[in-house]
This record gives structure tokens, sequence and C-alpha cells, in this order.
């Protein structure tokens, strides 16, 4: 690669030297000669081509020696001369130079090892000659390649280091301690190294010619290569030493002497960099340079930028570490050292004391008035000329706005660069005024800051192994030992307060640590100037915070230090800026002030245990108050209020007190005395603030104001409640001195804590004697209510606050030593005392029932005997409590109600958090409870020996104090009676029993009650699982003749546990008695689930007792309520009266369902028919209402009981004979009027259940008459029932039904006219829905199911006794029986009742074919000819019910009547083979023959005729044949059931024609014959009149058809020789055709009409005319 460069070289040479040069042509061909013929060649002619003058020659050669510099391809030995010849041609051009310097780096890089010494030095200084250069790219350049080699020479030095073990040392430079010896990279770099500050001074150097180098170029050199290899210079003493004895003094000149911008700023920069990696290595050599910067921090109008970079300086010094804790131990803390960092900080009060205009000095901090939140310089700066109209605002060249606004803000306080990085200006710049100001501010962060990284780490506690003696607590208690594994055992013990690190026995001291000690003692108060200046300055956001925080820190670590002179200094200033003293005189001037319209108190100020106003409350005024503000006077002078800076600093006060918390003492008095007056300015006076707060903000910025401001209240409560929450890990003496502080402003108790401690007393304390108290308030208005009442609002809460957060304190210690006793009694007296304040009562009260319930739980962890103690001094406390509001005679007034509430609701508590671990006080728990309700004495508890309190129950009535009152206490009984009863004493029981009796007497509160009567059943369970239910017998026998059970009950109730159960049970039966329905019921449920209970394991003997004395008194007091004329209507009892029907049914059902389950037992009694006389006689009592609900629920009761008696059992023969007659004396009624107004359905059902039971049991013994009244009976309700509704008895019966039916087809027949009873009853039913028909709605039942059951019934009954005793049936009930069927097949179309797919008439009609032929075996048998006609006539009936269809024009399926008509058909027929022969008996009435004749003529119709075209029945038929009637020229409608008429026809034609000479065909004869006439006349009248009028038009077919088929019988058939004899109009005619000459006139005039030539016809000529041909003269 080497060879072909500089073969292209050699050619480019000899090219451009044919002419110019002929000896330099000669030798570069020679060279390119040899090249060719070499393998190597010389770089002479490229270094002599540079020497020379001429531009393209050097440049060739510069090249060259570049690509061979960058491929490595120069020889070593030709460095210098390469070097040289770079130094020949450097000025010779741009292009030339730039070459040049691209090759120096690779020279460097290519050749390390090599280039050092001399060709090192040439290399540097031919780049620094370069840098010198008039053309600015080629200077730019070789400064870069200057920083470039001087960085190579160090890292040569880097690199030589790590291989120091196989490179010897070459030189020797003097050091400190004597000669260094260096290798030769070192030796190098120190030479380098100390030529260029040799330089930045502006001395001849020794290494590197570096005369055409400037000082201020030396010093960026010297800054690159200390930054880029710091940790060289820490370990190479000699160049340390150049930086001690050369730099250090070159960077300080600048100080003391007028250099210029460029310099100046180059050498603070290196000052800035020294100190941040050397200060603790050249403390001597920095001590004169903090000196004068800090002397450079006064004025000096002529230069001001100078001590801004100063300030920068020293900000970056004093932001680096612990710094300024050095510098103050090796100069200040020393006792030859100068007072630098003091110094510093005096300067810091003088600069923020020189311009309070400049910094916007108030009597508060405010925010600059051109600040932004934005921090988009350009938004910013647009928002500000807008708002000024560009007066007095420029922009400058660093981008500030210059702007006349007094205050520190980034926006106008800051430039865009540092001071210290102007490296590109040679003249200062302008620099904002208030700049230096932020600076200071920065400056005081540090210093807190650096100050607290020290201390804080060394105050916190380490947890350390400890003995038991170490946990128990140094004052000894008699009856109350610490336990060692308490949860917060830590919270008490002196290791919460925070160690003090300059105490010997935490430790050594360390020298820094004395330092930080000496800083804060010496300079607390020039850092206190210094923040309380700002904290009133007008300060950005930013800037305000970090000042707080750096106060915040500052006084912090005073308090760490045990320094209480700074930390009390630092701590008043604070609260100061928290609440500044205009602001508060303001406030106090506003609270003296008579204001018609006073600022409404915040609601939540008690509820609110931090007590300040919360963010929800605050915006949600927001709205309101803008209005407000625009209604406000605009003369109205603003009034001085607390702003966010003010809360900043508050929040910072309370943090700070968080930190320090226990090593406060009485300085604590300043946190709270500054709470009460925050709270004090903003409760009052909130709607103010919101106002201000939204002053300056228009449109939709006023919310955010508020906003902003509501946050910051909220920051202020967290940080009061943190506070507050922190006292837990306090020891008792600083806690006490806490609760002092807070104490104190109730009243004149001294900051001291008592000298004597207050012993604790085991027995109940007493009630609290209310004291006098001073309110404090703030001076010159302690005697406003208003302000007495701000005593209370903001001491309450926190008193509550600290009483939670040191529960376990109270448990553990002794009340004294605690501070139980002071906080208890001071809340107690407040609680109770009935002229304190109203919101002041409340929160007491809240507060003491919390702290009492957290005592409570807290105390699970302690031993039973500490645990009792303390469980029973909280319990004493609470009722005590209640005694006292109620102590004074006259009405609670609201707020002890609410006091009272408090009490039950902690109570409570206590029981659902912790009740299984109560050991003592359930006696004064059962006391508390019973506070609910209202007292007829004023105290009605007594002590009762080693039981506790005892409860005079008779004092206690059952009106409650309140519904809120006992809706709580109601919960706390709720939690006993559910999960705490196996802890109850037994002589408490009875107490809780007769609670409970008076909480179910509440008719006011429905739920309460019911849930309370729910809850004696779990109380019952619970007596019965201890056993109660053995006990029952002996209680029972002790019982039997008592004559006051339940006063009997009561003595023996606290001893017994049967006697506890029968108490209850009788309270119950009292519930029944004399409470709503509602309650009634639930009681009357609940005694009869305890009964079930106990039922299996008592004794005949105790359920004598329990259903006579229990539930039979229960029946006979719901029965006196149906009395409702012997109740006055005006009483209070008068609503209630009336007992609910629901009731009264529970109660009846309940008894019967106790028996049932038990009756084994029950039937064992030896009183058993007493029993059961009393307890039908309860049920008759129940009849007597006449009511269908408690009728069901009489006989539902009687059934369900009788349905478990065994069939045969002795002892239930006379109850079932008393029974029965019950039954039949009382079926269910009601009078006319109720009638229809209740559903009498399930009594009817009920009362078949009995009757199905009674006929079970009484089968064999009940007699006819019984039996027949039964029947009647039943019967009776199935008729009379007004159920199912709605058709739900067509398909199925329904239950009465079925009942009915299955109870008739059980009885027995075998008793005398049972037989004919029940054939009557059936056809009775099976005509219940045809009856029912012309009035039934579709709201009754419809009978169809069970009509057609009857039927079925009726058949069966008939024909099973058809061939045994079906003589014992009547005729009567036969005819009955027929005359039901009849009647439904002649209803057919006209009551289409439909079962289960078949019509009743269809099964009636079916019944009647089957019944016919056993009927008229008895009808023939029967000698009473007035009953066989009877039953003839029913018979024909049915038969012509068969063959006509009443109400068939209501049909519109043409299949169905088809169908229904080939089944009428076929049903003819077999009547006919089984009537006919019999009908014709002489023996028959003839009106008989006339009806089936005439039912066959009525079938016969096949085209509707006029009523008068058919004689009445006591005429003859033939009376008026030839008469016509009026025509009709509309079409009448044939038959649907035109094949039926016709075999009608035929069968009138059979019957008149029979030729067989006997009595019963003549007989048929001559009935049939004359209707057979007037049927073939009616359709040749119906042609003669009305086919005239029909003209062309063609007869209908249907009618034709007829008129043919009459044509064709007339001549065809022979009529009977008597037919016509015993007609009266046709008695002289005679003979087989007298039918044609009685029809001859209308066939006369039927020819007449078919041969007219308008309307005739020949289909109807012919065929007449054939007829007419047929007859035979008559002689």
């Amino acid at each position: 690669m080497t060879a072909t460069l500089l073969s292209s070289e050699l050619t480019n040479l000899i090219s451009e030297s044919k002419r110019k040069n002929t000896d330099l042509r000669n030798a570069a061909e020679k060279s390119l000669q040899e090249l060719k013929s070499l393998p190597a060649t010389s770089e002479q002619q490229l270094a002599a081509a540079c020497e020379t003058v001429n531009v393209k020659l050097a440049s060739s050669g510069v090249t060259c020696l570049q690509k061979l510099v960058i491929s490595r391809g120069l020889p070593k030995t030709r460095l210098q001369e390469t070097l040289d010849a770079f130094n020949a041609c450097a000025n010779l051009g741009l292009e030339i130079q730039l070459k040049i310097l691209q090759a120096l780096p690779s020279l460097i890089q290519n050749y390390a090892t090599e280039l050092r010494d001399e060709l090192l030095a040439g290399a540097l200084q031919l780049c620094a000659s370069l840098q010198s250069a008039k053309a600015q790219t080629v200077s730019g350049v070789a400064a870069a390649t200057l920083q470039q080699l001087v960085s190579a020479v160090f890292e040569k030095v880097v690199d030589e280091d790590r291989k120091a073990g196989s490179i010897s040392t070459t030189h020797e430079v003097p050091g400190e301690e004597g000669p260094i010896a260096l290798r030769p990279a070192a030796y190098d770099a120190y030479r380098m190294f100390r030529d260029l500050v040799l330089a930045a001074e502006d001395r001849p150097t020794k290494f590197v010619q570096l005369t055409s180098l400037s000082p201020g170029s030396s010093l960026e050199l010297i800054s690159s290569a200390l930054n880029a290899n710091a940790r060289l210079f820490v370990f190479h003493s000699e160049l340390s030493s150049v930086i001690s004895s050369n730099l250090l003094p070159a960077v300080t000149r600048p100080l003391s002497e007028k250099a210029s911008f460029g310099l100046t700023i180059r050498a603070l920069r290196l000052i800035d960099t020294l100190l941040s990696r050397y200060f603790s290595r050249f403390l001597d050599e920095f001590e004169v340079a903090l000196g004068l910067l800090t002397h450079h921090l006064e004025l000096d109008p002529a230069a001001p930028w100078k001590r801004v970079a100063a300030m920068e300086v020293l900000r970056n010094f004093l932001s680096r570490g612990n710094a300024v804790i050095d510098a103050y131990a090796a100069y200040d803390g020393s006792e030859t050292g100068k007072s630098i960092v003091q110094d510093l900080l005096s300067s810091f009060v003088r600069l923020s004391a020189e311009k309070p205009a400049a910094i916007g000095l108030g009597q508060q901090s405010s925010v600059p008035a051109g600040s932004r939140d934005n921090g988009d310089p350009a938004v910013e700066q647009t928002t500000l000329e807008a708002a000024t109209g560009m007066a007095g605002v420029i922009s400058s060249v660093l981008g500030v706005a210059e702007a006349n606004v007094p205050g520190i803000s980034p926006a106008w306080s800051i430039p865009k660069t540092a001071c210290l990085d102007q490296l590109d200006k040679t003249e200062a710049p302008a620099l904002p005024e208030t700049y230096i100001y932020a600076m200071v501010l920065d400056c005081v962060n540090s210093i807190s800051d650096s100050l607290a990284r020290v201390v804080l780490p060394l105050t916190v506690q380490h947890e350390k192994p400890e003995d038991a003696s170490a946990e128990t607590p140094s004052d000894s208690r008699d009856s109350i030992k610490r336990p060692v594994n308490m949860p917060r055992s830590q919270s008490f013990r002196k290791r919460a307060v925070p160690v003090n690190p300059l105490t010997p026995e935490n430790g050594a001291v360390t020298d820094r640590l004395r330092a930080v000690a000496g800083l804060v003692e010496h300079c607390w108060p020039a850092f206190l100037a210094t923040s309380s200046t700002f904290l009133n300055a007008t300060l950005e956001e930013q800037y305000y915070r970090n000042l707080i925080k750096g106060h915040q820190r500052f006084a912090q670590v005073a308090g760490l230090l045990r320094l209480t002179t700074p930390r009390d200094a630092l701590m008043t200033t604070l609260s100061k800026s928290a609440v500044p003293p205009h602001v508060l005189n303001a406030a106090m001037m506003e609270s003296t002030k008579p204001s018609s319209t006073s600022v409404p108190e915040s609601p939540r100020i008690f509820s609110n245990p931090r007590n300040l106003l919360s963010v929800e409350s605050l915006v949600s005024q927001a709205s309101s108050l803008t209005m407000d503000r625009e209604r406000r006077s605009s003369i109205e002078p603003a009034r001085p209020m607390l702003s966010t800076r003010n809360l900043l600093c508050l929040r910072a006060l309370l943090n700070l007190a968080i930190a320090l918390g226990p090593t406060l003492d009485k300085a604590f008095a300043v946190i709270v005395d500054v709470l009460r007056q925050a709270d004090m300015i903003l409760s009052s006076t909130i709607s103010q603030h919101l106002l201000r707060q939204g002053a300056s903000k228009k449109g939709d910025d006023a919310p955010s104001a508020v906003r902003t401001f509501s946050s910051e209240v909220a920051a202020v409560e967290s940080a009061a409640s943190r506070l507050l929450e922190s006292t837990a890990d306090y020891p008792n003496d600083a806690f006490l001195s806490v609760l002092h502080a807070f104490i104190r402003l109730l009243g004149t108790r001294p900051l001291e804590a008592p000298s004597s401690p207050i012993t604790e007393s085991v027995s109940p304390p007493t009630t609290p004697t209310l004291r006098q108290r001073n309110y404090s308030g703030l001076p010159g208005i302690s005697t406003l209510a208003e302000m007495q009442a701000r005593d209370y609002q903001f001491v309450i809460p926190k008193l509550g606050v600290l009483g939670r957060m040191n529960i376990s304190r109270f448990v553990v210690y002794d009340p004294a030593d605690s501070g139980w006793s002071l906080v208890v009694d001071e809340l107690v007296q407040i609680a109770c005392g009935a002229l304190n304040p109203r919101e002041a009562r409340r929160a007491a009260a809240s507060v003491l029932c919390e702290m009492m319930a957290e005592c409570i739980i807290t105390a699970f962890d302690e031993d039973t005997k500490h645990r009792s103690v303390v469980q029973r001094r909280a319990f004493v406390v609470m009722l005590e409590m209640i005694n006292g509001i109620y102590a004074d005679d006259g009405e609670p007034t609201n707020t002890d109600v609410e006091v009272h509430s408090h009490v039950l609701e902690a109570l409570t508590q206590v029981l659902d958090r912790s009740g299984e671990t109560l050991a003592a006080g359930w006696h004064t728990i059962i006391a508390i409870l019973s506070t609910a309700f209202e007292r007829t004495e004023s105290r009605p508890f007594v002590c009762e020996q080693d039981m506790g309190l005892g409860i005079e129950w008779h004092s206690i009535s059952s009106e409650l104090v309140s519904a809120h009152v006992a809706r709580v206490a109601f919960s706390a009984t709720q939690l006993i009676c559910s999960d705490f009863l196996a802890a109850l004493p037994l002589a408490v029981m009875p107490s809780l029993l007769e609670l409970l009796y008076r909480y179910t007497a509440q008719e006011g509160d429905l739920n309460m009650a019911l849930t309370t009567v729910t809850m004696t059943l779990a109380v019952a369970g619970h007596i019965i699982t201890d056993g109660a239910a053995e006990e029952m017998e002996s209680l029972a026998s002790d019982l039997e003749d008592t004559d006051d059970m339940l006063a009997d009950v009561e003595n023996h109730a606290t001893e017994r546990k049967a006697a506890q159960l029968l108490l209850l049970m009788l309270r119950l039966r009292n519930v029944v008695r004399d409470t709503k329905n509602e309650i009634r019921n639930a009681a009357y449920q609940t005694v009869c689930s305890i009964t079930k209970n106990v039922g299996t394991t008592v004794t005949p003997k105790a359920w004598d007792m329990l259903l006579r004395h229990i539930f039979m008194v229960i029946a006979a007091n719901d029965i006196r309520l149906y009395a409702s004329e012997d109740i006055d209507a005006a009483s209070p009892s008068a609503a209630c009266a009336k007992s609910d029907h629901n009731v009264s049914a529970q109660i009846m059902q309940g008894v019967a369902n106790l028996v049932v389950q038990h009756i084994s037992v029950i039937e064992q009694s030896r009183r058993l028919p007493s029993l059961w006389e009393i307890f039908l006689t309860r049920l008759e009592a129940y009849l007597d209402c006449e009511d269908h609900r408690l009728n069901t629920s009489v006989y539902t009761a009687l059934a369900g009981i009788l349905g478990q008696v065994r069939e045969g059992a002795s002892v239930w023969t006379t109850p079932i004979y008393r029974t029965i007659a019950l039954w039949l004396k009382r079926p269910p009624e009601l009078s006319d009027d109720e009638q229809d107004k209740q559903d009498n359905q399930a009594s009817f059902v009920a009362y078949m259940d009995t009757a199905i039971e009674l006929y079970r049991l009484a089968k064999e013994t009940i007699s006819g008459p019984q039996t027949r009244k039964m029947i009647d009976n039943i019967f009776h309700c199935v008729e009379r029932s007004n159920g199912p509704r709605y058709a739900a008895d067509v398909n199925s019966m329904s239950t009465l039904q079925t009942k009915a039916m299955q109870l008739l087809d059980n009885i027995r027949v075998g008793q005398d006219q049972l037989l004919s009873s029940l054939v009557v009853t059936a056809s009775e039913i099976s005509l219940l829905h045809h009856k029912g028909a012309s009035s039934n709605t579709n709201h009754g039942p419809t009978f169809i199911a069970i009509s057609s059951h009857a039927i079925d019934w009726l058949a069966s009954l008939v024909q099973h006794h058809a061939t045994t005793d079906l003589g014992d049936i009547n005729m009567s009930a036969l005819n009955q029986a027929v005359g039901a069927l009849q009647h439904m097949v002649h209803s057919k179309y006209a009551v289409p009742a439909k079962c289960k797919d078949k019509y009743l008439w269809q099964q009636a009609t079916t019944t009647g074919l089957k019944l016919v032929e056993p009927i008229l075996r008895v009808a023939r048998d029967t000698r009473d000819i007035n009953s066989r006609n009877a039953l003839w006539t029913e018979t024909i009936q049915l038969v012509a019910g068969t063959v006509n269809a009443t109400g068939l024009d209501t049909m519109t399926e043409q299949k169905a009547i088809e169908e229904d008509e080939g089944s009428d058909i076929e049903s003819f027929e077999k009547w006919k083979g089984m009537l006919v022969p019999c009908v014709g008996d002489s023996t028959l009435a003839v009106e008989i023959r006339n009806s089936l004749v005439r039912a066959l003529f009525d079938a016969s119709i096949i085209h509707r005729i006029e009523p008068s075209e058919v004689p009445d029945a006591s005429r003859s038929p033939l009376e008026g044949l030839l008469e016509l009637r009026r025509p009709r020229a509309r079409r009448v409608p044939f038959s649907p059931r035109e094949r039926m008429s016709y075999v009608c026809f035929d069968e009138l034609i059979a019957l008149a024609t029979r030729q067989e000479d006997t009595t019963e065909h003549t007989n048929l004869a001559q009935a049939a014959a004359p209707m057979l006439i007037l049927r073939l006349a009616v359709p040749i009248r119906a042609y003669v009149i009305d086919h005239p009028l029909r003209g062309r038009r063609p007869q209908p077919l249907s009618e034709l058809e007829e008129l043919l088929f009459a044509f064709g019988k007339i001549k065809t058939i022979r009529l009977h020789p008597q037919a016509l004899a015993a007609d009266s109009v046709a008695s002289r005619k005679s003979g087989p055709d007298a039918h044609v000459q009685l029809l001859y006139p209308l066939l006369v005039k039927a020819v007449a009409v078919a041969s007219n030539k308008w309307c005739g016809a020949e289909e109807v000529l012919l065929p007449l005319q054939s007829v007419l041909e047929g007859i035979t003269p008559v002689p």
C-alpha cells in the first residue's frame, strides 16, 4: 500500500516538475525507478517537497506524508524529518494547514511510543502555532487538535500506569516530600501540564514553546485536562504539586486583579473544578480563594458580573456534599483558621437585605406578579407583553425577560446560560438583577441539606436485644404488669426518642459532627436572618418551597442536636410565617365586629379529626362565592388572609414537629398555638379566603385557584394528623406534655403534669362533677361565645386523635401515668354538661366513646385479670355517662339523645369486634342497653353483691327514649343474641328476656319488633341446648295448680333454665295478644318453633301445660279480637283490635302441626278429652265468625290432626264423635252480603279433607242419616264453591271437586236409601255446568270436568247395581238421572261443554245408551204409571236431543258438525232399535209417541220453516195444511245436518208406512202419519210460494233436492191403513194413498208454477207430472 501511494505521488511530482525543476524531476524519476526495484523506499523526497516554497509541491508532499502517517507507513526514523517538513510548510495555505492538522492526531495515535520528549514538544508546538492562524477554520481545528493531543498525552500516562511493572522510571522531578521518579509518559505529561500553567500566567515555557498560545486557551486546556483525567491528578503527586504551586495561584490572581471577563470566567471555572475535586487536599490554598470569593460578593458597581460569577462558584461549592461542613471544620472550627463559613453566611445576610424592593420584601411572601405556571419562555413572554403593553419589557440576549417586576422567579431571575458558561463572550453580558439572590436561596438550601445528611442518619434508633426488665416501665404498678409481647411495645420506650448524636453514650462523636454542631450554634443567627428576609420576599413557588425546606431542615438539625435556642428561634420564625401577625390581628378584629351576616361554620369541624376544612368543602363553595364576590362593594377594604404560602409554612412546621417529636417538651405549645390560630382564621373566614384566592383569576381560573388553596389545606390537615399520630411513639412524660398543651386551651390547667398521680379505683367511678371552665381564646375576645366554641372545636378532635393513637398506652399503663385520667375527666365533663355547646358535647361524647371502645378491644392481649379491670372500667364509665346525661329532671334534649347514641354505638362496636373476649361487665352491658327505654325512676339500677348491677324492670317502661337510640341499642342486642349467649351468666338471662320483650312491643318500628321476635328463637335455642327441656317435667309438676303462672315462672327464672324458656314463651304469648298482626304472627311462629324444638323431649304432662297455658290462651285471646262490638272504637287499641285472619290461621295451623308431629306423646295425656274439648270450643268460636278464611283454618287444622289419628284408637272415640257432630252442624257458611266477597274454595277443600278423615275413622260406625247429611253437605260445598276461576276446571277437576268425588265414591251404599242419594247427587253434579251456563262468567268454576266425572260415576252407579240392587233406587232418582242426561244432550251446541276432547252431550248420549235398557226394565216393572210415563218422557227427550242440534247456528266448523252428525245417526240407530218396539205400547201415554214423532219431524227439517207453518201440539198437524205463508225472496240456508234430516224423514216414513197389523205399529203409524204428510207438504208449499219470486233464477239445489225427494216419496209410499184414523182433520181419508189426496191441491199449484214460462222448469215439472200421472181417481 505504501509503495502504491509513493508511486502515485512520485508520478505526480515528475509531471509537475518537468519544466520548472529539472533536478527535482530527475531525482523523482530515479526514486520511482528505485521504488520499483527495491522493497522499500525513502521518504526524504517527500520531506524535501514540503520544504520547498512551491505550494503545489508542498501540498503533494504533505498529502503523501499524511497518508503515510495514517497508514503507519512512515518509518519511525523519519518522524523528526516529517515534523520539520510540517513546520516548514505550515504557513503555505489553508489546505496544507488542514492536512497537517489531520495528520497530527494519527501521528500521536500510531506512533505513541516514539512520540515523546522533543518529538512530542514539536507536535504540540506545531499545533499551538496553527491555533494562532488568522483563518478561523484553521484556528478552531487547531484548538480541537491541540486539546486532542493533550488528552492523548494523559491517556498515555494512564496506559503507562497500567503497565508500571514493565516500564522503569527515567526521570526525577522535585516534589513536596522529595524527588519524584517518573516514567517517560508521566514525565512528558508533567512537563506539558507545567508549561500549560506557565502559559496561562503568560510566563516562558520550558518544554513546549507555547508563545503563540493565549492564557485563556491555556486555561481551557487545563480545565479540559482536569475534567477528563480527574483520577490521574489525584494519584500523581507531581501533577498535584503543579496544581498547588502553580495552578491555584494562577487562577486566584484574576480575582485580585482587574482581568478581562473571559480570563476571569475561565479562572473561576477552574476554581470551581478544583473546589469540587481537590478541596480537602488543598485546604490551605483554598482558604485564600474562598476568602476572595466571599469578598467579591460585595457589590462592585464597576463589575457586577464578577460577584455573580463568584456566587456561582460558591453555590456550586456549597451544593457539593459536605463541603460547607468540611470548610467550617478546616477554617472556622480551627483555632488558627479564619471564619470563612461565618463570613460567607454574613455576606448572605447583607445580600438579602441590600435591595428589598428588588426581592419584593413585604409583610409576607407572595407570588411574583409575572410568574406563570407554564415553563415555556415564549408563552410567558407573550403573556407578559400582552399584560403590560410592552412597557418596560426587553428581551435580552440571554433569553431573560427584564421587567420591572419585584421578586425572584426563573422567568426573569435565571439566565439561560450561567455566567461561568459564557466562554464565548469577551464582554460581560447583562445579568438579571435578582439572579444573585436566587443563588443565595440555593446556597441556604444546600447548607441545610448538607447538615441534615450528616445528622439525620445518626439520630435513628436501632433495635437492640433487651431483656424483660428493659421492657418494664420504670414506674411500678400494683395491679397491672406490662406484657412483654405487646403489639406496640416499642411505642412507649425511650428508644422512640431521637438519639442525640452529641452524647458520648450514643457512640464516638466525630469531628464532622462537632463541626455541624458548631456551625449551627454559631451560624444560626445569620441563617435565620437570611431565611427570615426571604420568607417575606416575593418568590416563585419552587424557590419558596426550597426555602421552607431549608429552614425546616436547619431547625430539625438544631433540634436533634438538642440546641434548643436555635431550634426555638427557627420554629418561632416559621410559625410567624405560617400565621403572620397582621393576618392574626385582622382576624381578631373581624371576630369582635358585630355582623348581621356571619360566616357559617363548617359542619365538619367536629367530625373532622384534623379540624381543618377539607378539599371537598372548599371546592364546593367556589361557585357560590364567585357570585358573592361580584356583589361585594368595590370600596370594601381587603382584609389580610392566609395564603398557600402560609399554609406551606404551617405544614413545614408540623413536619418539623413530627421529626423532633418527644424532644420538643414544652415547645410543643408553639405548634398547638399556631394550629389553633390557623384553625381560627380558616374556619371563621373561609369564605373570604376563597374570594381572595379567586380575586385575581377570571373565568375558569378562579376554581383552579380555589382548588390549589384547598389542596394545600388538605396537605396541612394530613401533616397535623401525622403529628398527632406520631405521639403514639412518645414516652409517657412527653405525651403528658402534649396533652397539657392541648387541654390548657380549655381551662386554666398548667403545662406541668400533676405532681401526684391519681390511683385507679376498680370500683365504678361516680358521675363526674361538672366544673366551670375559663375559655382561653385569643386576647381581647375570651368572653365571646364564638371563641368559646372555637376552643372546643379545636381541642376536642385533637384529643380524639391523641386518644385513638395511644389506646395501647392507656390499656397498659396506670391511668394517671398514661394520661387516661386527664383525657377522660375533661371529655366527660364536656359531654355531660348541659350548658356546654351542642357541638362540643357531641364531639366529646364521640371521642370518649371511641376511646372506651378501643380500650376494650385492645385489652384482648392482656391477661384475664387485667382485661377484666379495663373492660369493667370502660363499661361503667359508659353507663355513668348516660346517667350523667339524664341526671337532671326534664325532657332530654336532642344533644342528650345524640350523646346517648354515641355511647350505645361504642358498645355495639365493642361487642362486634371483641365480644367473645369480654371477661366482665355483662350486667352493665344489659343495663346500658336498657337505657334505650324510658324510666319511671331516675336510677333503676341496684348493685347486687357478686353479680354486678341489677335492673328493676318494673321501673323501665316500653316507651323509647328516641327511635335512633333504640336502633343503636337494638343493634347491640342483636349481637348479644346472635354471638354471645354462651358468655352470659345464668342470672343475666332473665334481664335479657325482659329487654327483648320490650323490643317486641315496639309497634312504631315494625322491623325492630319482627327482628326481635326472630332473635328470641336463637335465645330459646340456646336455653334448650343448655338442658331446659329435661327440666320441663318437674317445672310442669310444680306449676300444675298455679293461679298466677307468670309470677311463679319469674320466681324460678333466675335459677332454672326451664323456667327461663317458659318465661320467654309467656312473654311471646303476650306479644301475640297485644301487638300488631305482623308482630303477632312472627311471635306465634316463634312460639311454635320453640315448642317443636322441645317437643321430642318433653313428657305428656309438659305438653298439656304448654297447650293449655300457651296455645289455648293464645287462641282465646285471638278470638276475643273478633268481637269488635265490645271494643271502644275511640280507644288507642281500636286500630289493632280486629285480628288478622292470617294470624288466626297461623295460630290454628300451628297448634295442628304441633299435635300432628307429637301426637304419639300428646294422646298419652290423661286429660286428652278435656284438652280436645277446649280445642274444639276454640275452633267453633272461630266458625261463629262466619268467615271463609277462618273456616279454612279451622278445618285445615282438624284435617291435619285427624289424618294422624290411627283407626280404631279407643282414646280418640269420644273426640271423633264430638268432631263429627261439629262437622255436620257447621259447614263453611257466610252471611248473604259476604257470600260474593270471599273465595270459599279453600274453606270447602279443608272441610272436605276433614270429612275424608272423619269418614275414614268413623266409616263403620257412622249412621245413615249422618251419611246422607254428609252427602248433602258435600254437594252443597261443590255447588256453592266459587272456584277455581278462569276455566281451570275444564279438563280436570279442581281440588275440591276431586276430593268431593273421591269421598262420594268411597261412601258405602249398603245403608238405606244411600244409593238413591248418590244417584241424585251424581245427577245434580252432572248438571252443574248447564245450570250455571246462563249466568256463569269467566271468573267462576265451569264444573265441566266434575260434570264429566259425574256422568261416568252415574253410569257406574246404575250399571253396577243393575243386576243386584237397582231396585233400591227409587223412580224419582232414576227420572232425575235420565232428565240430567237429556238436558245435557238437548243443550248440545247451546252449551258446548267439552272435557278432554269430548263434549258433555256426547258423553251423556253414550251414557244414556248404556242406561236405557236397565232403566226401561225398571220402568216396565214399576206399578206407578205416572212415574213410568215420566221416565219414558225423559227417555224420549233424550232421543229428541240426539237427533236435534240446539244451538247449531253457533257452530262454524263444518267438519265437526259432520262428525257429530255421523255420531248422532249411529246413536239414533241404536235408540231406534231399543225404543221403537216399546214406545208403541198402549199403556204408554199418547203424548210420549207424539213427542217422539215431533222430535223426528223437527230433526227432518232441512230448510228453516216459519213458526206458523207447524200447528202446536194441541192441534192436528194437518190443520191448515193447504194454507200458504207469505213468500220469501231471500235464500233460506239449508241445515248443516242434512243427512240427519233425511234419516229422520225416512224414519217418519217408516213409522207411518209399516203394514204390520199390531197395536204397537198402529199406534206408531197414527202418531207419525199426520206429521209425515205435513213434512211432505213443507217443500211443496215453499216452492209454490217462493219460486215465482225468483223468476228465471234457478231454484237452490238443496231445495230442489228436497222437493224432488218429496215428489218421489209421495209417489211411492203407502200409508198404514189406520194411519189417519185418529186424526181429527183426516179421519175421512183412509187408504194407502190418503196422503196424495191431502196433498193434491198443493201439487196442482206446483204444476202451475213449474209450467209457467217465466219461472217454470222442466226439472220440476216432469217429476211432478209423473206424480200426478200415478194418482188414481177417487171414486
